[in-house]
């Protein structure tokens, strides 16, 4: 397919551009709040912390000029329904303006802002803490329960072309000659042939919903006794097959060497112990792994060249991500699905009633 399609999606567009001063005048005329504010990274959206006299934190997103009202919309309209469905999930809240609006607009000189406000959440991002089984677990589990909440959501918005839609990964093929490593560019082939061969053939077999679609240690928040505080994150939240959801998480929690599968298993286990996977999801898993792994070596590196001052940022996935793909393909991905599905077996007979 054609690259032009995937050039077109928000990843072309420069993030809002706005100070702090600005910041902290918009967030007091349309929020009515004051307080320290931080500057928090983000790949397309401009994005701020708002810690109130009281200790209360608001994360406040200037969203990508080229995301559609839908998406907005759609975003919104998600973060809503989770906190109906499930209320004890730690995800952010919605905060309104004084108006009522979730998304409102304010006009900056020749740009039109368009803001969503939230509850900041608690916690130690993950990648910044040890993959004990515990934690892996309560991930795992915490992601289900995610997935159960979203399970009966419907939205226009929803069907998104994104970039990081593993889904949309053949339309990528031509930015493979862009990756300067033979080895990653022989790996990342290898995959894409495997995903056409393979998942292509099931996708209109899959069970689909609404999915997160980006749980990687950065949008997962954690306290000292190994729980998960917060989700965040879903920008990159679409319709997709379900089981891209467990596959995009998982590849981003492989270990090294012997150690691959040490943090994988309690995870899946988890995960499918709350909401079971289909004969077909086990095997299509690892192949999705390693696409998520292929779509973090290969947009990254791309978007690097195109935003040079973003290039730390852009690229902070990429050793690990290609570490893992290099130890994950020469072993049969049969095998994983076994491996994955014997973990499930015996975790299950395991389960307290």
């Amino acid at each position: 397919m054609s690259e032009p399609l995937a050039e077109a999606s928000l990843l072309t567009s420069d993030a809002p551009q706005v100070s702090l001063p600005q910041v902290q005048q918009i967030a007091a005329e349309l929020y009515g709040l004051q307080g320290t504010l931080s500057c928090l990274a983000g790949e397309r959206d401009s994005n701020f912390r708002l810690l109130t006299a009281n200790g209360q934190g608001y994360m406040l997103r200037f969203i990508n000029a080229a995301e559609q009202p839908a998406e907005m919309a759609f975003q919104s309209a998600m973060l809503a329904h989770i906190a109906l469905q499930d209320s004890a999930l730690p995800v952010p809240r919605l905060v309104t303006s004084l108006q009522g609006e979730t998304t409102p607009h304010y006009p900056l000189g020749e740009q039109r802002l368009t803001l969503r406000m939230v509850t900041y959440l608690p916690g130690t991002p993950q990648v910044m803490m040890p993959r004990t089984p515990a934690l892996m677990r309560n991930l795992g589990d915490t992601l289900a329960r995610m997935d159960l909440a979203l399970n009966n959501f419907t939205h226009p918005g929803a069907e998104r072309h994104l970039l990081w839609n593993l889904s949309e990964m053949p339309q990528l093929a031509s930015w493979i000659a862009h990756l300067v490593d033979p080895a990653q560019r022989e790996a990342v082939t290898t995959v894409l042939a495997r995903y056409q061969q393979q998942v292509i053939p099931q996708l209109s077999q899959l069970r689909r919903q609404v999915i997160h679609n980006d749980l990687n240690p950065h949008n997962v928040l954690v306290n000292a006794e190994y729980q998960v505080t917060g989700i965040i994150d879903f920008g990159d939240a679409l319709q997709a097959p379900l089981i891209n959801e467990l596959a995009t998480a998982l590849a981003y929690q492989l270990g090294q060497g012997d150690s691959l599968f040490t943090s994988v298993l309690p995870f899946v286990q988890a995960y499918h112990a709350r909401l079971p996977l289909t004969d077909s999801e086990f095997a299509l898993l690892p192949t999705l792994i390693a696409c998520r792994l292929a779509l973090t070596i290969l947009i990254p590196q791309r978007r690097a060249v195109l935003y040079p001052q973003n290039r730390d940022y852009l690229l902070r996935n990429l050793p690990a991500a290609w570490r893992s793909l290099a130890q994950l393909m020469p072993i049969p991905f049969t095998e994983i699905s076994d491996l994955f599905r014997r973990a499930c077996q015996a975790g299950h007979h395991h389960q307290e009633p």
